[in-house]
Order: C-alpha cells, then sequence, then structure tokens
C-alpha cells in the first residue's frame, strides 16, 4: 500500500471541510454547472428513489439493456430486478450495444460540472451505449479542478503516482457508427448522439452533516484503506468507515453491535489519507450507545473497548504489554480472537530470549 505524506493528508482533509462547509450551496452550483454543460440533472435521496430516477431515464422500451458498472463496496442501487442487465464483458468484446450504461463517478467538480471516472471497467465503451447514466453521490465532489490530482493521488492505492485511467465528461457524447457503404462521396462513418444524464444521490448524510464532530466521516474517499488494514472487516466485511457512517442512523445506534465490530486498534486512522479521526470517532458513537444502554456500563466488554483508547497511546513496552494482560487475560474468546489475528492487529517490538541477539521488529 502506498505511503501518503502527512502534509498531502492535511490538504485533502482540509479541502474536503472547504466543500463540506456549505454543501448545500456547493452542490446547487455543481448543478448549475451540470445543467450549463447541456447535462440534465435529477436527484435522489433513498435507494428506491434512485432506481425510480434511473427507470425513468431508459428509454421508454419494453426491453431495455443495461450495463451498470458501479463499484460493490458503493453499490446503490437496491434490486435491479426491474433491469435487464447485461455484464460488462459483452460490452467490452463488442457483442452488441446496450439502451444505457450506469455507472458512479469517481468524483464531480463544482467550478465546471466536469464528471470524473477512474479505472472504470466500462471506460473503453461509452461508444457502445446509447445512453449514459452517472450517478454523483454528493459526498463525491470537490470544489476545483485543480484539487483533483492531489485527490487522484491518495486515491490511488498502487506504488503508482496516479490511476491508470482517468476520463473526465463535461458534455454530451458523440457515437462514431461505422459506414458500411464506402465511397469518395462518403465520411466513412455515421456520428449519433449519446445522451448524458446525471443523478445527484444524497442518502443517510442528513445526520452526520449535523453532527460537528461526525461530519469528519463524509470526509471518505472511498479509497477502501480502513478495510484493509482493519483485522475485524476481515470477518465482518464491513469497513470502519462504514461502521461509522451506520451507527449514526437510528436503526443501529439503537443496538450495541458497534461494540462487536471494532477493536479499536487504530490501525484504520493510521492510514487514512484525508486524516478522518476513525478511532475517535467510534468512540465518540459508542458514548452514546452508553447513554443508550446504562446497563453496558458494568459490562466487561465495554470496559474493554473503552480502555483501549489508551492502549493505542502508549510507547511504553511494558506498558503496553501490561495492559494487554489485563484487558485480555481473564476473556477467553477474545484473547483466542486476538491471538488468532494477531498478525494485522500490533507491531511493537519484543525481545528474543537469548540477550545477546539485538531487539526484532517482530509481530506479537
Amino acid at each position: 500500500m502506498k505511503e501518503i505524506s502527512q502534509d498531502i493528508r492535511e490538504y485533502a482533509h482540509y479541502y474536503r471541510s472547504l466543500y463540506f462547509k456549505d454543501m448545500e450551496k456547493n452542490v446547487l452550483a455543481l448543478e448549475a454547472a451540470i445543467n450549463k454543460n447541456g447535462l440534465t440533472v435529477s436527484w435522489a435521496n433513498s435507494p428506491d428513489s434512485l432506481l425510480e430516477q434511473v427507470q425513468a431515464l431508459l428509454p421508454k422500451k419494453s426491453h431495455n439493456k443495461v450495463c451498470i458498472d458501479i463499484k460493490e463496496s458503493q453499490n446503490f442501487l437496491p434490486s435491479q430486478n426491474s433491469l435487464n442487465e447485461c455484464p460488462i464483458s459483452a460490452l467490452k468484446n463488442r457483442e452488441y450495444n446496450v439502451d444505457a450504461l450506469i455507472m458512479d463517478a469517481d468524483y464531480a467538480i463544482v467550478n465546471d460540472g466536469s464528471l470524473v471516472f477512474v479505472d472504470k471497467e466500462a471506460q473503453s465503451c461509452f461508444n457502445y451505449a446509447d445512453n449514459i447514466i452517472v450517478i454523483v453521490n454528493v459526498d463525491q465532489v470537490l470544489l476545483h479542478l485543480s484539487d483533483l490530482p492531489i485527490f487522484l493521488h491518495i486515491k490511488n492505492n498502487q506504488e503508482s503516482d496516479f490511476p491508470h485511467d482517468v476520463k473526465i465528461i463535461r458534455s454530451n457524447l458523440t457515437q462514431i457508427i461505422p459506414d458500411p457503404f464506402v465511397s469518395s462521396d462518403t465520411k466513412g462513418y455515421n456520428t449519433l448522439d449519446i445522451n448524458v444524464s446525471v443523478i445527484i444521490y444524497a442518502h443517510n448524510v442528513g445526520p452526520l452533516l449535523e453532527d460537528p464532530f461526525l461530519i469528519n466521516s463524509v470526509f471518505c474517499i472511498h479509497c477502501n484503506r480502513c478495510k484493509e488494514v482493519c483485522p475485524v472487516a476481515k470477518t465482518t466485511d464491513k469497513a470502519p468507515i462504514e461502521i461509522v457512517k451506520q451507527n449514526c442512523l437510528d436503526e443501529y445506534n439503537s443496538t450495541t453491535n458497534i461494540f462487536k465490530q471494532t477493536t479499536l486498534c487504530g490501525m484504520c486512522q493510521e492510514v487514512c489519507p484525508v486524516n478522518i479521526p476513525l478511532t475517535d470517532l467510534l468512540t465518540y458513537e459508542m458514548k452514546i450507545v452508553e447513554s443508550n444502554f446504562s446497563s453496558w456500563k458494568s459490562n466487561y466488554l465495554f470496559k474493554l473497548f473503552h480502555k483501549r483508547s489508551k492502549l493505542n497511546k502508549t510507547n511504553n513496552f511494558f506498558l503496553y504489554r501490561l495492559l494487554m494482560k489485563l484487558m485480555f487475560g481473564n476473556n477467553k474468546l477474545l484473547q483466542n480472537y486476538f491471538l488468532k489475528n494477531k498478525s494485522t492487529y500490533f507491531a511493537i517490538q519484543e525481545e528474543n530470549n537469548n540477550p545477546e541477539e539485538e531487539i526484532t521488529n517482530e509481530i506479537i
């Protein structure tokens, strides 16, 4: 995983905060810029309304061929049984054209209405779609095109500085169709307009924006780094940032599930390229749950996670081992769970039994 410097993280965090400081005004400015570019814009605030908008934008046919290129972690669409979905591979292999290609934009730019796509599977297939429907999540918007390179750099998980394939759409596209009757009097091809429609999607961001601390969670750029390093995610398949966002909703903060979905090891916070204080956000939400469940104050598991913040902050090797012993010594279930996944949890120095050997950097 590529290392991101602290200066770049602070830069990214600052410019994300500028956007969300006046998000309502900025999203309206984005809509105006997209309209100015000749694209149609509609809004959706729930998965069901999003699906309705998608269906409304499809050509009025009884049987539309639709290709969907949306990242799995961002799968906005609910049940897609009503869509005649075609595999992207068929589109890439030029087996047929589709009536609509549905994509989620990685970024949208407020000042000029640009739609940015990064390493999408169907990026080479625009010429084979009669319509392109673009979903823009309100938390994936940048203020200026000049900010884009820094976010492309930090979003790229590979060792290279920038993603392999970046495409920008600012207007309706033109489909090039070879002319089967080529002569000296013809161009050898015909053109057909590809209609590009945009759906601005705002789902479950309200509770996060209303809290001056939880608003940090919407700075996420969906790079997936926190999920890659999270030991619990290997079992739950939930990224730490997903836990933070979901737990702010009533159906989640009315349960104690958050205590079972994190160990507060802090690894997610260390790798976040936009400096989201993930450990602090999880602790903050635990306190909210604690106030709803007073009986948890005497629960050993709650005490365990509450003390975990102390464990994260200490650099004293012996105190670290003592806290480990105190916290996990009487709980065999969690002790075994930690030991089973130890290679992904803690990186600290341990002494070998041989006193003449140097201290090695070994995972405990």
